[in-house]
């Protein structure tokens, strides 16, 4: 593992020396299939909001201020982090190859991709539906009062402070304080979509920080099914 992990981060740093110099935006801007950057920098100009979208390329590190809001649906991302009250989408074929990080009350959004490692901070909102979290030892990793919604996706394992919240929406959910792979329990049941999923906690403060909150359409259907077979009980009698 060790050995892998140290040839990602080497692949990454020989790759540094052949990208541009790094670039601020202040106004809308793409990033697209041929651009390599060493760093990108997002700020707003006020009163009005930049927006920057990345379908392509690579670049070492991206860094969102203020307000702006960098769309990602494709490309090679190092690092990747959000301040202030900025907003990182991330979806399709994006690749986050070392960590993605939301804080300062940012917001992040993952629609898809793929993160090696993801971690909240600061009063930060992470929101995840699709995507893959975690891979060469990485995981999700909530901290300092923090927010992750999970709607779905694949996980290697969520770790959690004790001021952190992680809601997992779904149906049939439950935890387990023990057990899984690494000893402290487990979160299992059903997303939305009905794809099945397991998700082991790495870390004693995970379990107390989980909530599991059942759809509204589960609800819905609870709710409407329990009368009808009233009815034909009723009918049957």
């Amino acid at each position: 593992m060790e050995k892998k992990l140290a040839g990602v981060v080497f692949a990454i740093l020989f790759a540094f020396s052949f990208y541009a110099q790094a670039i601020t935006f202040t106004s809308d801007a793409n990033i697209q299939a041929g651009d390599n950057w060493n760093g990108v920098i997002v700020h707003d100009t006020p009163p009005n909001h930049t927006t920057v979208n990345m379908t392509g390329g690579n670049v070492g590190s991206i860094d969102a201020y203020n307000a702006s809001t960098i769309n990602i649906s494709g490309g090679w991302i190092s690092f990747l982090s959000s301040y202030d009250n900025a907003m990182i989408n991330i979806s399709n074929n994006a690749n986050v190859s070392l960590s993605a990080g939301a804080g300062n009350s940012s917001t992040l959004n993952v629609y898809g991709g793929t993160i090696r490692q993801l971690d909240g901070s600061g009063s930060s909102t992470v929101n995840i539906y699709e995507g893959t979290i975690g891979y060469i030892g990485g995981g999700l990793i909530a901290d300092e009062s923090s927010i992750f919604n999970l709607r779905g996706g694949l996980y290697t394992y969520i770790s959690a402070g004790s001021s952190a919240t992680i809601n997992i929406f779904g149906y049939d959910l439950a935890k387990t304080i023990t057990g899984g792979t690494y000893g402290y329990g487990q979160v299992t049941g059903f997303w939305q979509s009905g794809s099945a999923f397991t998700i082991n906690l790495n870390y004693s403060g995970a379990y107390s920080a989980i909530n599991l909150i059942p759809e509204p359409a589960t609800l819905l259907l609870f709710g409407i099914g329990v009368p009808i077979i009233s009815g034909l009980r009723r009918k049957s009698s």
